[in-house]
Order: structure tokens, then sequence, then C-alpha cells
């Protein structure tokens, strides 16, 4: 379960650094720049598969993409000087707690795995 997660979070940098290089690209014009967003978008979608072999489709897509939103407005606010409004602010407010909601919401095996094992023992 661990190493579904850390190919999440994988999913999560390249899809970033992506969408980052995305934006320089398209200012520049540079073939590196794209070549560097192909590769890292397309390896964004690999560890995203692979996640989903033990995470569900739903709980791994919103962590992906929410988490990518939230990380690629820092970047544009903290890299490229965009200034957010309030409802910018507001929304990616809703983003992180949502992230979080769908997060705290998925089942987990180990979890109930723990939770059969402290039963049987109590009886």
């Amino acid at each position: 379960m661990r190493l579904a997660w850390f190919f999440l979070a994988l999913a999560i940098a390249t899809e970033v650094v992506g969408l980052t290089v995305m934006k320089a690209a398209s200012e520049s014009g540079s073939y590196l720049g794209h070549t560097v967003m192909y590769v890292s978008i397309a390896l964004s979608y690999v560890f995203l598969a692979k996640a989903v072999k033990t995470i569900s489709v739903g709980v791994a897509y919103a962590i992906w993409e929410g988490s990518g939103v939230a990380i690629i407005t820092l970047v544009s606010v903290f890299v490229f000087g965009h200034v957010l409004t309030g409802r910018e602010m507001l929304g990616l407010s809703m983003a992180i707690v949502g992230i979080l909601l769908v997060n705290a919401g998925e089942y987990h095996d180990e979890d109930e795995a723990a939770s059969e094992g402290a039963a049987n023992e109590r009886a």
C-alpha cells in the first residue's frame, strides 16, 4: 500500500514538473522544454496507473488532480509571480479540504486488518 502512495506522489510531482515546464516552454518556444513537458506528463500517467493498482481510481485521481492543481497554483505564485484573487484563494482552500476529505474516506485494508487482529486477541 505504501508503494502505491509513493507512486501517487511521483505522479503528482511529475505532473507539476511537466506543467511548470509547459509554462516556461510556451514562453521560450524551446524544443527541449516541450520534450521535458511531454515526458513528465507521460510519466505522471504511468505512475498514476501504478498507484491505481492498489488505491481506488476515484480516490487516486481526485488526490492526483486536486494536489496537482494546488501545487501548480503555488508554483505560479512563487515562480511566475501570479497574484491570487480572493476567489482563487477560496477555490484553492476548498480543493485542499476536498483532497483531505477524499483521502480520509479512503478504505484502508491495513486498518481493517488491525481491527480484526485486535478483535481476535480479545476473543
